[in-house]
């Protein structure tokens, strides 16, 4: 809720805290006055101790003397922790973040200038220096929790045992603390204090949960740039807030605390964590009643100015049941709260096994996340209200008894609150918030505004609101949504709120935008195509590391607008900045392609676009050599499967053309452009790409510098590149393991089993436990038990959808439709087996469905002169019938009978062609296109096919006239 406070006013909230720590903790060392508040005989001072013998407190049996002491080592005890536990349980980790003295001291490093850089050589051979930063694989970097919880023990027990009301002690060890933060704020970058070392850090996670109580939701903000917590500061010049972020862990809390809780809840630190806290409030106030023998020294208070409590480590540590057990308190504190963590830990791991047990046997089924979620949230639940219980009547009996009862209510109160809150809370809640939120940013992007239609804003809407808004969206053509939805997984994959694999978070917006499965599988083939880095887990850039690379980019923006803006050029603003930027690349741990990435998209410098142009280049080479391979080593290269894998190498080909084609746009006429440009007119797919810009409303002639227009006409012969795999076995079984879009993983596993039975079936075999995409399990399916008859309708044969594809695509009629219209086709498609003789239709019957002949063949007949029929054309394999009496909505012209036994037909009914004219664009622009030149020849030939003189069927056209297959 405020981490959306100005960092002005933080920045005064955290001078004013760290000034006041600083004046606590100079009073533990010199305190004249507040001693004085505590005197019995300062009847005015509500801290005055009491003199009544009746009501002293006992420490193993023997009362306290009652001599005035300074209040501050008490006051920090019970109430700057307490007040900062309940700031990070009720306004979350976020705020407490930005206000925290600790995190302030430990950046006084970076404020000077003076951090830890180390000297890294590039790839290149090229040094420089940059901040260091902990290396999340280093011991550090995968055990830090345990060394944060670790240090909590320690602080806990030397408050037990030196600091709880030793001043002096308290002051030094405060000190040691400020130190130790600013230290590692000299040799980390970053929050690295508050990241992998600040004892507070366990506490801050186990009261947060997926986020405190009136927590900002990090996912459901509308830029990604700033932070959700630290990590930010004010441009001198603008005086806006920007990113400071130099992206020191991942995942990183103070980014977005709920996608790290999700991330690393199934972790075993985590749980250690959890569970073992809850054992060390238990065993650190349970310690104080082992010592004292009683409870009234510690809810009184007096253990914060026990006399010479240093002096005490060697006394007995327990005291039992009237007796004094010989167990120094040196060791007997250490012993109990170690002891009450792996107690705790023990304990709720059986509670939580004793759980799911109880979830299986009532036959619930829960991940393990959504169990371990349920069971955290119970074990905080507790945790909280015990350190509550516990602490929230110590030392505060100076105040009136209902304000007691006050800050029980309201104890009570936030914590219910945040239970009911935070337990039903799941992971796909995250998700689909999260995707919700990049739907809504591109709506915005389409310049849709919801308030012209609802007295609301874009940013008003709720999740569940704009999932419904996309179901309805006004004025959107299918391809609008296609953009939209790609644009939506693109950027939901970018901020790491869905993975590159995960699809399940995706059906309901698949659903409300209207795309199919196979539009979702060939989106993410394209998005693939255009950036391959976004499905490469070598390659892809975490959330912090993007807001790392965005804090550079604003600061060199900053470094170097006031130049531009006086008519320096950006490469002199550069040379002349050139420190400084040395110095924001050393801060940030800037690589070499990462400025080089930052001056393309922010300052228009070539550098990043041609490094971006080699990476599609990389793409075209690995996709024309998988073309070469399977033109040149099938047996038969014209086989459907063959062809049909070329072309979609091809269509994806042409789309890294349009990229490259764009970075042509912006480089203009410049020598990186001139050099560009023969490279890919050497590639056999730019004519089409050239061609078609009428049909995508690109004119890249009118786009482009006419000197690039015309390099890119001029045929370059292209240099073949060796790629691997080199044979078709491999490459058929790497396109289907690794290959994103199910359909040409089916076509891999089909061309593969054509030359290598045994692997290919080996392969199936394997694939189907895995519960492969639809398309692909279908095809699995097919080459272990063979196509079957189905056991309700003999009359009709199961036909895969990859082997209705293979049919439609050889036939004359479909054959110039695109890979994904012709598998959209195939699968609106049904099969259906005719005996020979038997009536498809007949004549004037109303024209419901399109035949496609699979196998044998079907005879065209009319009314003959002497009443029988007469057979006018024979239409074999590959061919169709009554598209055009489906289209013009016309009775049948003539009946069809088939003619060899069985006949085999592909079925498509009317309404699901209608259905895919009136919502699939590209399929409709190209069915009719085909139909209207197949109209122009039939309309030719159809006197030559009825007699002149014979009466002429009412149709415009006959049923299945195909040219060159008519018998009169």
């Amino acid at each position: 809720m405020l981490n959306t406070l100005p960092e002005q006013t933080i920045h005064k909230i955290r001078w004013f805290l760290a000034i006041s720590w600083s004046v606590l903790i100079a009073s533990l060392f010199y305190d004249p006055v507040t001693q004085l508040l505590t005197d019995p005989n300062h009847a005015w001072s509500p801290f005055r101790l009491t003199l009544d013998s009746s009501q002293c407190v006992r420490l193993q049996g023997v009362c306290l003397p009652t001599e005035p002491y300074a209040i501050g080592a008490k006051f920090f005890w019970t109430m700057v922790v307490p007040v900062g536990l309940m700031i990070i349980f009720v306004l979350g980790h976020e705020f407490w973040r930005r206000i925290c003295p600790l995190a302030f001291f430990s950046q006084i490093p970076r404020a000077l200038g003076i951090q830890r850089k180390l000297k890294t050589v590039t790839s290149s051979g090229k040094s420089r220096y940059e901040l260091v930063s902990i290396n999340k694989k280093s011991w550090l970097g995968r055990n830090f929790l345990f060394l944060q919880f670790g240090l909590l023990v320690v602080g806990l027990i030397f408050r037990i045992l030196f600091i709880g009301s030793d001043r002096l002690a308290l002051g030094i060890w405060l000190i040691t603390t400020i130190a130790a933060a600013i230290l590692v704020g000299y040799l980390y970058a970053g929050k690295s204090w508050c990241q992998y070392f600040c004892p507070m850090a366990p506490v801050q996670m186990v009261f947060t949960g997926p986020r405190g109580l009136l927590g900002s939701q990090a996912h459901w903000q509308k830029e990604r740039g700033l932070t959700q917590s630290t990590c930010r500061e004010i441009d001198p010049k603008t005086q806006q807030e920007k990113s400071a972020c130099v992206g020191c862990k991942s995942p990183c809390m103070d980014i977005d605390a709920e996608r790290s809780y999700w991330d690393r809840i199934v972790k075993n630190d985590q749980k250690f964590i959890l569970y073992g806290y809850l054992g060390l409030v238990i065993g650190f106030y349970g310690y104080y009643f082992l010592y004292a023998g009683n409870w009234e020294f510690y809810e009184s208070g007096a253990w914060a100015h026990e006399p010479d409590q240093i002096g005490t480590i060697w006394n007995p540590g327990f005291y039992l049941g009237g007796q004094a057990i010989a167990i120094p308190k040196l060791i007997a504190t250490p012993l109990t709260l170690i002891g009450c963590v792996f107690a705790s830990y023990g304990i709720l791991s059986l509670l939580e096994k004793a759980y799911r047990q109880y979830l299986e046997k009532k036959g619930l089924s829960l991940d393990n996340a959504q169990i371990l979620h349920q069971v955290f949230t119970v074990v905080t639940f507790s945790a909280w209200n015990l350190y509550w219980i516990f602490s929230g009547g110590a030392g505060l009996g100076f105040l009136p008894e209902w304000t007691e009862h006050l800050l029980t209510g309201s104890v009570i109160l936030v914590s219910g609150l945040w239970f009911y809150q935070t337990i039903g809370r799941t992971s796909d809640q995250y998700g689909r918030e999260g995707l919700a939120n990049s739907l809504r940013r591109q709506l915005d992007k389409q310049g849709f505004d919801v308030a012209q239609f609802l007295d609301r804003k874009n940013d008003d809407l709720k999740p569940d609101e704009l999932y419904v808004l996309a179901k309805v969206l006004p004025n959107f053509s299918q391809t609008q949504r296609l953009e939209m939805y790609k644009d939506t997984v693109k950027a939901a994959i970018r901020d790491n709120i869905i993975s590159s694999a995960e699809s399940a978070l995706l059906n309901e917006l698949q659903r409300n935008l209207n795309i199919t499965q196979d539009e979702h599988y060939a989106i993410l083939a394209s998005l693939g195509v255009e950036d391959p880095s976004l499905f490469d887990a070598s390659q892809q850039t975490s959330l912090e590391n993007q807001i790392r690379i965005d804090s550079y980019r604003q600061n060199l923006e900053a470094l170097v607008a006031n130049l531009v803006q006086d008519g320096t050029s950006v490469q002199n603003a550069l040379e002349d900045q050139r420190k400084r930027i040395t110095y924001l690349r050393q801060e940030y741990r800037i690589t070499d392609a990462e400025h080089e990435q930052v001056l393309s998209a922010s300052l228009g410098q070539a550098g990043g676009l041609l490094q971006n142009a080699e990476i599609l280049f990389t793409q075209l080479e690995k996709m024309d050599g998988r073309c070469q391979i399977l033109e040149t080593q099938p047996p038969d290269p014209s086989l459907s499967v063959y062809v049909l894998l070329r072309n979609a190498f091809l269509d994806r080909q042409k789309l890294v053309i349009h990229r490259l084609l764009s970075i042509l746009k912006i480089l203009g006429n410049s020598p990186a452009a001139q050099s560009l440009a023969p490279r890919i007119a050497a590639y056999d797919v730019l004519p089409a790409v050239l061609n078609a810009e009428e049909e995508d409303e690109t004119s890249w002639q009118a786009d482009l510098d006419p000197e690039i227009y015309a390099l890119l006409l001029i045929p370059t012969p292209s240099e073949r590149t060796e790629i691997e795999p080199n044979s078709l076995g491999e490459l058929l079984e790497t396109i289907l393991r690794e290959d994103l879009e199910p359909f040409v993983q089916a076509l891999g596993l089909s061309g593969l089993h054509l030359i290598e039975p045994t692997k290919a079936y080996q392969i199936a075999v394997d694939l189907l436990p895995t519960n492969p995409p639809p398309i692909l399990a279908e095809e699995t399916q097919v080459l272990v038990d063979g196509e079957k008859h189905s056991p309700s309708d003999p009359t009709t044969l199961q036909i895969s959808t990859l082997t209705k594809t293979f049919c439609l695509s050889e036939s004359p009629f479909f054959n110039q439709l695109g890979v994904r219209q012709l598998v959209e086709l195939a699968v609106s498609c049904q099969s259906r087996r005719y005996d020979r003789g038997e009536v498809i239709w007949r004549l004037g019957e109303r024209s419901q469905e399109i035949l496609i002949i699979f196998a044998g063949m079907a005879d065209v007949t009319i009314p003959g002169a002497d009443g029988g029929e007469q057979i006018i054309n024979q239409v074999p394999k590959g061919e169709t019938l009554g598209e055009l009496g489906v289209l013009t909505h016309a009775n049948r012209s003539a009946s069809v009978i088939a003619a060899t036994q069985p006949t085999i037909a592909l079925v498509l009914a009317a309404e699901k062609l209608d259905f895919l004219l009136n919502h699939r664009p590209a399929l409709a622009k190209g069915l009719l296109t085909i139909i209207s030149k197949r109209l122009q020849k039939l309309t030719k030939r159809v006197e030559t096919i009825v007699p002149a003189k014979s009466p002429s069927p009412s149709s415009d056209s006959h049923e299945g006239h195909s040219p060159g297959h008519i018998n009169h």
